[in-house]
């Protein structure tokens, strides 16, 4: 029998060793395929579902705010709901991710396993006809390049949507990047633990500077032992010296070892901690994931570091800061976030400037703004751990002020004094209820009130220096007003007093004394230099900072006697912290430690 030509016997030899155990792992491998691209398809469309930038819950509530943009209950929604959100869109883009790199491994597996099992020579078989090599190369290459570009476009899929969800987490800033950097402190650099009560002792906010100008906003150190010689210059008496890169004037505030100071312009709002025994940056922290009612932003100058104009305030525990679009914001002293909220952008001609104030566990925020008309002026107090607000006073009769509130202790109780055109008005400080007003200012009130010798004072250019009696109730106008000077008012500079005399300062730098017991003018001088810092005591000397950082340093008494004047070389809108003999003070673009090397 002749077998035709071109055809085979159907007798064929065994398959290549090898070649079932190919044929099995190409079964598996492409069934882990289809099954990771089935999953990367859900968890993609299942991320969607969960994107805060997309999900009409978030932005129903944010809509709400929009119409009630002092409503903290609903800004506590927004946050868990925004929060929740972000960690449900992180794990899936986790997975996601994942699942796209194993989709790619088990794609590259397929492929060489299927490539094993379709070509390993066969033998050959009845009927099979033979091709001729030519046509044996062209059906090969047509094999490897479908295999290629099936497993090609399966693994480049899964990768597509795994870097697609990945993506948008490094666009949207989202809730894995803002973790990363609110608790991303060095070991070395953290803080020691938090202390066990909720609010320090009388003695230790006597003892540190924990908000502008001091204990109560007085701008007196409880130390004595402060230098009155230094140059900045030359490095006389300097401790250390260290460059600041964020823009704002706002003074320096410092518990034990640790100077905060805050700055930003309109992309970024920042505090920093600095160790205070060598001027070493321990963290730079931006606020982050701050939920606004508004896109609109302040009407200030960001070059002069008009974003960063209030000074910052701690207690020992947590640094608070407050900037010019309303936003304010909690860090602990390892540098991660506690808590934020945003008050609404301050309606303010100038920009927000009044600094933080603290009584008890409570942050006291003065946000005066618009027009007596618009009722929107109000002293708020916030719950120092979480930022949720404890109460607030009814809409104050004032206009927008850039004046700062203070705590002071009499004997009817702790009252808040808060500055504003007409109105120097005393608030409760446990529930903000109104305790008395004095109409006894007038224009855009700037200056801080001050508590001495059981009087309140007040001063604003244009009107008088005032000290009301602090024991009264309702308007207190007609009986309360101890007595009224007008010389020398201040337009910026805030009142500072050593118990027994009041020193005034002006922007053009004159110094006024007068007696406090009962306003009698002792003496005036000029400097001769220009001045929006507030002046301070040490002991019985009185400082003053003028713009160009030279350091008048007179002695406080009846008369005038000047002891020296120190240059700091470069300019200074900041006001001092004092402590245990040393002077730390904020330059336009360096902070500067003062004392004994």
């Amino acid at each position: 029998m002749t077998i035709p030509p071109k055809i085979q016997s159907t007798a064929s030899k065994p398959d290549e060793p090898g070649r079932d155990a190919a044929r099995r792992t190409a079964w598996v491998s492409g069934v882990v395929c289809a099954v990771v691209a089935v999953l990367l398809v859900a968890n993609y469309f299942q991320g969607r579902a969960v994107d805060p930038l997309t999900s009409a819950e978030l932005a129903e509530l944010k809509g709400a705010l929009a119409q009630k943009p002092l409503d903290d209950g609903l800004k506590q929604q927004i946050r868990a709901l925004d929060l929740r959100l972000r960690r449900a869109y992180v794990r899936h883009a986790e997975r996601g991710s994942e699942g796209g790199w194993l989709l790619l491994g088990a794609a590259a597996v397929f492929m060489v396993s299927i490539k094993s099992v379709l070509y390993r020579k066969r033998m050959p078989r009845l009927a099979a006809i033979v091709l001729t090599p030519e046509g044996e190369r062209r059906r090969a290459a047509r094999a490897r390049w479908a295999v290629a570009c099936a497993g090609g476009a399966v693994g480049l899929g899964g990768l597509w949507l795994a870097v697609e969800s990945g993506a948008r987490l490094s666009a949207e800033g989202l809730a894995a990047a803002a973790a990363q950097e609110s608790e991303s402190v060095p070991a070395a650099e953290a803080a020691p633990p938090t202390p066990a009560t909720p609010y320090p002792t009388e003695e230790e906010w006597s003892q540190n500077w924990p908000r502008f100008r001091g204990p109560a906003g007085a701008g007196v150190s409880a130390y004595t032992n402060v230098l009155s010689a230094w140059n900045g210059e030359t490095g006389e008496n300097i401790v250390w010296k260290t460059a600041v890169d964020v823009l704002g004037p706002n003074s320096p505030v410092v518990w034990g070892d640790r100077l905060f100071i805050t700055g930003g312009n309109s992309q970024r709002q920042e505090v920093l901690c600095y160790d205070a025994r060598d001027g070493k940056l321990l963290w730079q922290k931006a606020a982050t994931n701050i939920v606004r009612s508004s896109t609109e932003t302040p009407n200030v100058a960001e070059e002069d570091g008009g974003y960063a104009i209030a000074t910052a305030a701690t207690d020992g525990r947590r640094v608070y800061a407050i900037f010019a679009n309303g936003d304010l914001v909690g860090f602990d002293y390892a540098g991660r976030q506690a808590w934020a909220t945003n008050l609404g952008l301050p309606d303010n001609s100038y920009g927000h400037s009044s600094s933080l104030e603290m009584f008890q566990d409570r942050l006291l925020v003065l946000l005066d703004q618009g027009e007596p008309k618009d009722q929107k002026s109000r002293l708020r107090a916030f719950d120092s751990a979480t930022g949720v607000m404890a109460w607030q006073t009814e809409p104050r009769p004032v206009p927008n002020s850039w004046a700062s509130p203070i705590c002071i202790r009499t004997a009817q109780g702790p009252q808040v004094i808060a500055c504003g055109n007409p109105w120097l008005m005393a608030y409760q400080a446990s529930d903000g209820k109104e305790l008395w007003r004095a109409k006894v200012l007038y224009g855009e009130v700037t200056p801080s009130p001050i508590h001495a010798g059981g009087l309140v004072l007040a001063a604003m250019e244009s009107e008088a220096l005032s000290a009301v009696r602090a024991d009264g109730s309702g308007d207190v106008t007609e009986t309360h007003v101890a007595w009224r000077a007008e010389d020398g008012l201040p337009d910026i500079c805030s009142p500072v007093s050593d118990g027994q005399r009041v020193y005034l300062v002006t922007g053009m730098g004159t110094v006024t004394c007068y007696r406090l017991a009962d306003g009698k003018k002792l003496w005036e001088k000029e400097l001769e230099l220009e001045c929006k810092t507030s002046p301070s005591i040490a002991g019985d000397r009185l400082y003053i900072w003028s713009d160009s950082g030279v350091c008048v340093v007179l002695e406080t008494g009846d008369e005038f006697k000047e002891r020296g004047r120190c240059p700091l070389g470069e300019e200074v809108w900041a006001s001092p912290a004092f402590m245990d003999g040393r002077i730390y003070i904020r330059g336009k673009k360096h902070l500067f430690c003062i004392g004994k090397k």
